[in-house]
């Protein structure tokens, strides 16, 4: 039970970060490429959605597993860490928006110029960032796992 605590002030002090840092990836790519990366079709606002933020929640919720679960206990490596939270995220991601559209029959989120619709390749370096970020976040300057 002492971890739902620790946990909980993640999802809150993280989970705004990484919804800001996909914003500005997202106008990163606009500006790098003259299109978006990915669009939420049932948003407003086109580029970005204030419903993502539950997705980021569950991000992190995984990340914190991740880290209590397998990288602290083994003590791995910290560039270990990154490249296989990058893989799951990248599978997270795929997955999340592979559900959506099936079950409600549209979409959450469109990678529009990637033949894989729900994700691209470029969103693995993405992941890398988001992962050193939470690193950085959770351990590093707040120190939220204790």
């Amino acid at each position: 039970m002492k971890h739902i605590p620790r946990l909980i002030r993640q999802i809150i002090i993280i989970t705004p970060i990484l919804w800001l840092l996909e914003l500005f990836q997202n106008r990163l790519y606009h500006s790098a490429t003259g299109k978006w990366g990915w669009v939420y079709p049932g948003s407003p606002h086109g580029w970005f959605s204030f419903e993502t933020l539950g997705n980021w929640a569950l991000a992190v919720v995984v990340m914190y597993l991740l880290y209590r679960i397998w990288f602290i206990p083994r003590y791995s490596r910290l560039l270990t860490r990154i490249f296989i939270i990058g893989i799951i995220g990248v599978f997270l991601e795929y997955t999340s928006g592979l559900l959506f559209h099936h079950l409600t029959d549209s979409y959450f989120f469109i990678w529009e110029h990637s033949r894989f619709r729900y994700i691209d390749f470029i969103a693995l370096p993405m992941w890398w960032v988001n992962a050193a970020v939470y690193h950085f976040m959770s351990l590093g300057l707040v120190n939220l796992h204790r």
